[in-house]
């Protein structure tokens, strides 16, 4: 799937105080996946969606983020051939950082997620409380801001 027919006429965020799915397929036709873990965290999460053909997505972005919340669980969902995704798990291996594969359309038809690279922030209770698409460790800094390191929420956010 080509980047730009993809994002063409559709959100760019996740809506603000929608939860993340707890069990989601990842892939067409398969089983869904249990993400109940983002529900439960100390200080809130941040999931990810790239894909390894997207000129515009850049792991070093999500990786710079990593770096300056680490108080943070990550979800990486990456569409990625088994090279591209071995390479993935190889350079988060440092990071509280799972990594899912995952087929872009297939998360699309069953979420809000309809842009990549998409960022979404998580509350500890696994609610959105800010999203984007980022491309810089700026962006993803930004989209983030709502979310304070105990992991409250604070009351104004952009």
């Amino acid at each position: 799937m080509e980047f730009r027919k993809f994002m063409r006429g559709n959100a760019l965020a996740y809506p603000k105080g929608t939860r993340f799915p707890e069990r989601l397929a990842l892939k067409s036709g398969e089983e869904e996946t249990d993400l109940s873990w983002l529900h439960h965290t100390t200080s809130g999460a941040v999931v990810f969606v790239m894909s390894a053909g997207c000129e515009a997505c850049d792991l070093d972005a999500a990786v710079g983020f990593m770096e300056e919340r680490p108080e943070l669980d990550y979800l990486l969902l990456a569409e990625a051939n088994d090279a591209d995704y071995d390479l993935l798990v190889k350079e988060l291996a440092p990071f509280p950082c799972r990594v899912e594969r995952c087929e872009i359309s297939a998360i699309a038809d069953r979420t809000p997620i309809k842009v990549i690279p998409l960022m979404i922030v998580l509350d500890p209770d696994g609610v959105a409380v800010g999203s984007g698409l980022f491309n810089t460790t700026l962006d993803a800094i930004a989209h983030a801001r709502s979310l304070g390191a105990d992991g409250k929420v604070a009351e104004a956010s952009v």
